[in-house]
């Protein structure tokens, strides 16, 4: 999806990964499909910025997203605007902070990865800012075996009432205003 984002060029590709059920070579694939489908729009586009967003079912430091998609750990790695920087690593490994639980432990499957372009340090055009899960009370079970996990909207064929096993992601991007 190609349109303006405050005056500028911006794309993205949204995903929902193979599941857990597939074998990691599936999402592997899935990232290389996507890194190819950002690497044309950057060729056709340059100077645009690409945002890739979904359920990726997959860490941010798993092979999938590593290798099969490219994305890196920190701006500072992204040199050209073609490179893609992935801020979930920081809030999941760092942080301690999910998504979703499985098994009592967090996962990040739910990213949203910038290209370079967002992370160059020009203000004069758009730029990524921060990352953050949206996590309020309402979200979340507050009691029973499952407190503490996203409250979810049925479970073992028991309607929950809630929303998601997912917990939202957002980022905020910023431009110089002058």
């Amino acid at each position: 999806i190609g349109a303006a984002l405050a005056g500028e060029r911006v794309h993205a590709i949204v995903c929902h990964w193979p599941s857990r059920f597939s074998e990691s070579p599936a999402r592997e694939r899935a990232g290389e499909l996507v890194r190819a489908i950002k690497d044309s729009i950057i060729a056709q586009y340059p100077g645009s910025s690409v945002i890739i967003m979904g359920d990726l079912n997959d860490d941010p430091d798993d092979k999938s997203l590593v290798k099969g998609l490219g994305a890196k750990r920190t701006k500072e790695e992204c040199t050209a605007d073609g490179d893609l920087y992935n801020p979930w690593w920081k809030t999941l490994r760092d942080d301690g902070v999910g998504t979703l639980k499985y098994d009592g432990k967090w996962n990040l499957f739910d990213q949203i990865i910038v290209s370079g372009h967002l992370v160059d340090g020009d203000r004069s055009h758009l730029q990524y800012f921060k990352n953050e899960i949206f996590v309020r009370d309402y979200l979340i079970q507050q009691e029973g075996r499952y407190k503490g996990n996203p409250l979810r909207t049925h479970a073992s064929g028991t309607w929950l009432n809630g929303y998601s096993d997912h917990l939202p992601t957002t980022i905020y991007l910023v431009k110089e205003v002058k």
